[in-house]
């Protein structure tokens, strides 16, 4: 992953820490080499090149969900800016953007 998270950087991702790898959609998408030409409108509910896991040995505990509404999106432009489409997982080190007034309301 660091490898293609390190295409554009000079040092080649290797001063990325592991929890900075994919704390976002595109910084996910250029750790797994997810582009246009490759998997554009792969639908992964049905896809068989691409999909989502369970993983059975994750011991569910207590979490707190954050809803919040998407970042880098300017509200005045778009009216799905403040609809609440952003989830996370309360005090998760990968959240790259943590939404303080959401995570007080709870």
């Amino acid at each position: 992953m660091k490898s293609f998270r390190g295409v554009r950087r000079r040092d080649g991702g290797s001063k990325l820490k592991d929890h900075e790898l994919n704390n976002g959609p595109s910084k996910l998408c250029q750790a797994l080499c997810i582009e246009k030409a490759n998997l554009n409108k792969e639908d992964i509910s049905t896809s068989e090149r691409l999909w989502i896991e369970e993983d059975k040995d994750y011991q569910m505990k207590d979490i707190t969900v954050v809803t919040s509404t998407r970042i880098g999106i300017d509200p005045s432009k778009l009216e799905w800016a403040l609809k609440p489409l952003r989830f996370y997982i309360l005090g998760n080190k990968c959240v790259s953007v943590r939404d303080k007034k959401a995570e007080s309301e709870l």
